[in-house]
């Protein structure tokens, strides 16, 4: 911190300095009896072992997602182009393309990502993707002469490693999550409200790599009077995390402080120096989490704020995108809107299409959603009949605005329309014409929804409604009111472009398993 001179480091303020080394002596004698057992060599050979066995199955998808996508592209350039092909050179540059790949992975943290959050996975997954064909063409270039036969089965390969590289750690995380081998464990420490939702947040999401075992606190009363949930155990106090620990063989730890003052916040950092991994949550702020970093500023940590809604080339990468994907989509459903138009006429005549109006888009304006009719043409009277002779429904529609028994759908291809979602098919022509997005919150359309969003009503008009969304992929009609108004929120705010193909990706698993559909 100082140098020779007795001089502040240019980087650390005055202040900062002071705070840092004001350590209460009790604590301090605390740590160094802790530094003689924790973390000893057993325990570090242990670590290493658990690390080791988290990352190998993530490895394995991998390497065998890229050598997949690579073995595609060299067969179809074969059978196809007939370009001629050497085991050897194959194998080389199969070999090539995914040590180059490991390697960068492992750099990017990408093993054994405990804890890492899916939409930075994908973008450093990507990222390793393409780093790694540039790498194996410049190998190639300084051995001799990159081949035509490479040229075709990269351009191959390339696209499929980005759509399924994701695919497969999917898959491996998912296979993985259940098994006791897998993951880290980790201890929360606090057991109020915020430390409840991190605990549950962690149970809920295995698949991360993190394995809640329980949590710690000031003490088994404030442990108790805060109503913990079923599973939520109490370890033991904070002032035996570190023995904790060592006995759960635990190298993560969360501290859930947001209702701590400074001082115990400050205690509870010495108690957690000699973990490996230590999270600090210190405030519920409403900012961005997902591409927030830290910022040194003078010794003390800053959250540096990016928001990629203002950046002119992000958007009109995003309507590029919305253009030239909906236009794909569009021409290529074109051939199956007959045979539904008869199969709907043929159940409930009417019309086929229905429009939506007073939808509310960005910045307010008002548009027409276009939908393939679902429902039978006196819906509104139905509606109101129903909600009238069933408190229940009534109580259901109040609070969220739908029905998972609505009397309204047309039975047969109204349901399935639905479950499908391929009633929303015409919206790809709102995309087209700007009045949507393909990835957006849902679109909202009167005064009793506006309300329902309260303060975060302004979050909502900063982009286009989309065709699909993060509540359409988090539980769609399983959710509540609150929950959807929650999840647009968290898009608004962390909004980038690697959000939206996360979004895109998982809706094509939303849409196969029919996940919350009614």
């Amino acid at each position: 911190m100082a140098d020779k001179q007795g001089l502040v480091h240019p980087l650390v303020s005055v202040e900062a300095l002071s705070t840092l080394t004001s350590v209460n002596p009790v604590a301090s004698s605390d740590t160094e009896e802790g530094t003689k057992s924790f973390p000893d060599r057993a325990t570090g050979i242990r670590h290493i072992r658990q690390v080791a066995m988290t990352a190998a199955p993530l490895v394995f998808a991998d390497v065998s997602g890229l050598a997949g996508c690579y073995a595609i592209g060299a067969a179809i350039d074969l059978k196809l182009v007939g370009h001629p092909w050497s085991l050897a050179g194959f194998f080389n540059n199969t070999f090539g393309l995914c040590l180059g790949f490991v390697l960068l992975a492992f750099f990017l943290k990408l093993y054994p990502a405990s804890g890492a959050n899916p939409v930075r996975e994908l973008r450093d997954q990507c990222r390793c993707v393409i780093a790694a064909f540039l790498i194996m063409f410049a190998l190639n270039g300084l051995a001799g002469e990159v081949t035509s036969n490479e040229v075709v089965a990269s351009i191959i390969a390339f696209p499929l490693a980005i759509l399924l590289l994701p695919v497969s750690r999917f898959a491996a995380r998912r296979l993985c999550a259940p098994c006791r081998w897998w993951g880290e464990h980790v201890v929360v420490i606090g057991s109020g409200p915020h430390a409840q939702a991190v605990f549950r947040f962690l149970q809920q999401a295995p698949q991360r790599g993190l394995k809640p075992l329980g949590v710690v606190d000031a003490s088994q009363s404030d442990y108790w009077s805060n109503n913990p949930p079923k599973g939520m155990d109490f370890l033991g106090t904070t002032s035996e995390l570190l023995a904790v620990c060592r006995q759960r063989h635990c190298n993560w730890v969360i501290a859930a402080l947001t209702d701590r003052s400074e001082h115990d916040v400050h205690e509870i950092l010495i108690q957690g120096s000699l973990i490996p991994n230590l999270v600090v949550l210190t405030s519920r702020l409403l900012v961005p989490t997902l591409w927030a970093e830290s910022f040194d500023a003078a010794g003390l940590v800053g959250i540096h704020i990016r928001d990629a809604l203002l950046l002119p080339f992000h958007r009109a990468a995003k309507r590029l995108v919305d253009v030239s994907v909906a236009g794909f989509f569009l021409l290529a459903t074109l051939p199956f809107l007959p045979i539904v138009a008869v199969w709907i006429r043929w159940a409930s005549p009417g019309p086929i299409f229905y429009r939506h109006p007073g939808r509310i888009g960005r910045y307010g304006r008002t548009f027409g959603a276009l939908k393939i009719r679902t429902m039978v043409t006196d819906a509104d009277r139905v509606l109101e009949e129903h909600l009238a002779s069933d408190p229940e429904a009534g109580a259901e529609w109040e609070r969220d605005l739908k029905l998972k028994q609505d009397p309204r759908i047309i039975k047969g291809i109204g349901h399935f329309l639905r479950q499908t979602s391929l009633d929303e098919l015409p919206q790809l022509w709102n995309v087209i014409v700007g009045d949507m997005s393909l990835v957006g919150p849902r679109p909202i359309y009167t005064h009793i929804e506006v309300s329902k969003f309260r303060e975060r009503y302004p979050l909502y008009l900063r982009v286009r409604p989309g065709l699909t969304g993060l509540w359409q992929v988090s539980g769609r009609n399983n959710t509540t009111y609150e929950d959807r108004v929650q999840l647009d929120a968290y898009y608004v705010r962390n909004w980038s472009l690697w959000l939206d193909y996360y979004i895109l990706l998982r809706t094509f698993r939303t849409l196969i398993l029919r996940e919350g559909a009614f």
